[in-house]
């Protein structure tokens, strides 16, 4: 260290200072493994405040990977909670663009079994499973319009944050109209980062709608009507429609645009609950109605599924999945999305065979272990469940 005086002041000239060098990530696609879950875990890296109820995680992968997924799809956390097992599918807010670390997106719920474990103890260092990334609402996987309409209620504005996110990255000329409902101002998720995107974006128009504000709110105030659609977005019968959040608010914006008179084969939607679809929702719940299964073509076979730890037997025929089976037995056994994403209603499968048609919601090493999807498997024999 070499010390100057000037003026009565001392400064320093030069300093050399001992401090270990910056290990820098392999960023050679090329040569760098692609993530995949159940095989490299991801490591929390930082944990953003994003609202008063609101988080955003950032994970790496615990091994040298990179994350290779479309804007939009979401990946399934795998957690160990009180000595309990659950899974969690959420949609990744991050960009693809950025592929060496994703980050997720959640609010805390009244009775919330993962998230609001993850708001109380999930920290910097701590690692985690999760499934392989997956799902079908993206941008990217579809042929849209050269203008977009995305419509996102509450924390439904994660996969809305990955598509625009992923649009200025890649500096894709597209007109972009983003309207985003929340419940009070202090409950927009991401606003300063979507208030710069609307200041040196061209065309991107961003719409606040708060359903409760005060007087000193300057946006948009009240729910989504035809008259405030028209009126935010009077082209709209024009855009390719994204939209995502409470099954109300879709189901609403849904009839919105319908009632309008715009194509409804350029609307898409996340086709889970992102708020609600949750295992805490539908732990152990029997359903009140027969859930949705595809058509089914062939002969129609009736076979025995056994409850192990019961001894209950059910019929269960070829075309109906066996979850479905057992809830119309009045049983209550643990499901969520209904779809194969998530992974909530996996059965440790002891004797049989199933045609299943999983959509990523079950680990490799499980799938291994014998474990099923109740929710999207079909008996193709006698089956016998360890539940």
């Amino acid at each position: 260290m070499l010390l100057g005086c000037y003026n009565d002041v001392l400064f320093v000239l030069s300093c050399r200072v001992n401090m270990s060098s910056i290990n820098f990530p392999n960023i050679d696609h090329e040569n760098l493994p692609k993530w995949e879950g159940d095989l490299a875990p991801l490591e929390c890296i930082e944990v953003i405040e994003e609202t008063h109820n609101v988080k955003s995680f950032r994970f790496k992968s615990k091994k040298d990977a990179w994350f290779q997924f479309l804007p939009g799809q979401h990946t399934t956390l795998f957690l160990n909670i009180n000595g309990t097992d659950v899974m969690r599918t959420y949609t990744i807010a991050s960009s693809p663009t950025r592929p060496h670390t994703i980050t997720i997106t959640s609010k805390r719920m009244d009775g919330g079994i993962v998230t609001n474990w993850m708001h109380d103890n999930l920290k910097v260092g701590d690692c985690i499973d999760a499934l392989n990334i997956g799902g079908s609402f993206s941008v990217a996987l579809d042929k849209p319009r050269r203008k977009v309409l995305l419509m996102s209620g509450g924390s439904g504005i994660t996969p809305m944050l990955s598509m625009t996110r992923y649009f200025v990255d890649l500096a894709i000329d597209v007109d972009i109209v983003f309207v985003y409902n929340a419940q009070t101002p202090e409950d927009l998720i991401g606003k300063y980062e979507l208030d710069y995107y609307a200041h040196h974006q061209t065309n991107f128009d961003l719409h606040y709608v708060c359903d409760k504000a005060d007087s000193s709110w300057q946006g948009e105030s009240g729910f989504l009507d035809s008259k405030m659609l028209t009126r935010l977005v009077p082209d709209f019968l024009e855009r390719e429609v994204y939209c995502c959040g409470p099954e109300a608010y879709m189901v609403n914006a849904q009839d919105l645009l319908d009632k309008g008179g715009f194509d409804m084969s350029c609307y898409h939607q996340e086709s889970f609950d992102i708020e609600s679809s949750t295992a805490q929702q539908n732990m152990a719940e029997p359903h009140e109605e027969p859930l949705d299964v595809p058509e089914f073509s062939g002969e129609v076979v009736e076979y025995i599924v056994t409850l192990s730890e019961t001894g209950k037997t059910i019929p269960c025929q070829s075309n109906t999945t066996i979850l479905d089976s057992i809830q119309k037995q009045g049983i209550g056994v643990p499901f969520a999305c209904s779809m194969g994403m998530c992974g909530t209603c996996r059965a440790k499968m002891t004797k049989g065979t199933v045609d299943m048609d999983a959509q990523g919601g079950l680990l490799k090493s499980h799938e291994e272990e014998g474990y099923i999807l109740t929710c999207c498997s079909h008996p193709t024999s006698d089956v016998v469940l360890d539940l």
